[in-house]
């Protein structure tokens, strides 16, 4: 989830931190199960009452379990990071790093033994205890992390818990019932299942920047903390998809905003199950960031309108970068066949292994063109370039090379940039970043001078810390002001192909 900074001063970045907590905190909780206008009962799911008309979807309510199964399956996650991880923004504001001791989620059965979560509960987990409905409590050991799709797979002696009846590979149709199911953490250590019941709000959700790979079932049910990892369970109790969020140093983000649930379907979930299991072996990508062909890029680069996507970053060393792939391609075909989502592509490429040989069929100049490239071993923590990354997280092109030194060519709309009303001629003068990141000294995050491409590549790494990337730019603009704009954005795993 992208979040920016507007023009502020830099220590204003406190006050982000509170808002973030703030903003990913539990929603109000009722016990109430009737219309809040007409006191009539409320049928488990139900956005308005039958009574009276008055919309309560917005209103979460405890009830009972879909299924006479569905508590009895789920588990409560204890992941023990004991760790300190470096956050670039903790850094300049406070001058510490981040101590993540435990993260607490939920699970549920896959098999006799075998309990699913969500992968950012157990990334860097030093020890993971897991509790059942029962309040039994034992050690678990990690099978395996699919940090793609956001799956962990776990093993502990809890042989009697029943797996979780499955409702089928088929996404449910819009409207549906979907409830939430899991362990709230908002009281600590939680003593038993709660719920919260929604519909199915959408399908096909992407875009979200919380895996790499999102095909996501979406929800009203709202999600409190320590759901990451638990079930969506339809009307009849049975598996529809996993509750997912990212890990942010002691807390887990569950999405856009409050009243959105975002869910793992379960033949994403089988996919990850079927490559732990298989031993994990090395995935292959092509490393090509796309994006959907609008107004703006059909514009830019020349794009028809029945071209659907458009390559907008290519990673250094990557297949696509050997191969000649672009930014500004439009894409018309992976391996002969056309796509309408990322996830499309995505199925067949996990299925691929390094060395294969794709064929991709491009449109560049107006013309069609095939592409062949041969695929390589995905790296764990794949960046951008320096100038990409300035794109990437702020929304502007720097040119190089000029008599004013490192000026805006392009300001991409809707992006930091735009907003601060930078434009293309705009000289940057400095940066604003962090330069020990392993004593995490405050002092030494101060403005530094910057007037070539040379010290861009050594200055902007330092925005990177285990946890986000932070970095403050300063402009010498052409109306003469003096403009500064600080980027902020959580590091999560790329979406990049």
């Amino acid at each position: 989830m992208r979040i920016l900074c507007r023009t502020i001063p830099i220590l204003l970045f406190a006050g982000l931190l509170v808002v973030l907590s703030l903003a990913s905190g539990a929603p109000a909780w009722s016990d109430s199960q009737t219309c809040p206008k007409c006191g009539a009962t409320l049928e488990p799911g139900a956005a308005f009452c039958s009574q009276c008309g008055t919309k309560v979807e917005e209103v979460p309510r405890e009830v009972p379990a879909q299924g006479p199964d569905s508590r009895s399956s789920l588990i409560q996650v204890i992941a023990i990071h004991d760790r300190e991880m470096t956050s670039v923004i903790e850094a300049i504001v406070s001058g510490s790093t981040v101590r993540v001791d435990s993260l607490l989620g939920s699970g549920f059965a896959v098999a006799p033994g075998e309990f699913v979560t969500d992968a950012s509960l157990l990334l860097g987990a030093k020890e993971v205890r897991i509790r059942d409905s029962k309040g039994s409590s034992v050690n678990a050991r990690i099978v395996g992390i699919d940090p793609l799709i956001g799956i962990g797979l776990l093993a502990a002696g809890l042989p009697d818990i029943p797996a979780l009846p499955r409702s089928g590979d088929e996404l449910p149709r819009q409207g549906a019932a979907l409830t939430a199911l899991g362990y709230s953490s908002t009281q600590g250590m939680a003593p038993s299942v709660t719920s919260s019941p929604g519909v199915v709000s959408g399908l096909h959700r992407a875009g979200m920047e919380i895996h790499p790979v999102e095909d996501y079932i979406q929800s009203d049910a709202s999600l409190p903390r320590g759901f990451a990892g638990g079930p969506g369970v339809d009307a009849r109790g049975r598996l529809v998809g996993m509750s997912t969020a990212f890990a942010f140093g002691r807390r887990l983000y569950f999405g856009p905003e409050v009243g959105i649930g975002l869910f793992i379907p379960t033949a994403w979930v089988d996919r990850s199950l079927t490559w732990i299991r298989s031993g994990q072996p090395p995935r292959a990508w092509i490393g090509a960031h796309l994006v959907p062909a609008d107004s703006d890029n059909r514009k830019l680069y020349g794009i028809p309108a029945d071209i659907r996507w458009v390559v907008e970053d290519i990673f250094p060393g990557s297949p696509a970068a050997v191969s000649g792939l672009r930014r500004g391609d439009g894409i018309v075909k992976f391996q002969g066949n056309e796509f309408t989502s990322l996830a499309a592509v995505q199925v067949p490429l996990l299925e691929a292994h390094p060395g294969d040989t794709w064929s991709v069929e491009l449109l560049r100049n107006g013309k069609r063109m095939p592409l062949e490239l041969t695929l390589k071993e995905r790296p764990v923590s794949p960046r951008l370039s320096v100038p990409d990354a300035l794109r990437f997280y702020g929304g502007l092109e720097i040119a190089t090379g000029g008599s004013s030194g490192l000026t805006v060519s392009r300001v991409l709309s809707g992006t930091e940039a735009s907003v601060a009303k930078l434009g293309p001629g705009d000289v940057l003068t400095s940066l604003y970043t962090k330069k020990d990141m392993v004593h995490v000294e405050r002092s030494d995050a101060r403005w530094h001078g910057v007037k070539d491409l040379q010290d861009l590549e050594v200055q902007v790494p330092r925005a990177y810390g285990d946890l986000d990337f932070a970095l403050g730019l300063k402009f010498r603009c052409k109306d003469g002001e003096k403009r500064e704009i600080f980027l902020y954005y959580p590091l999560t795993a790329t979406n990049a192909l």
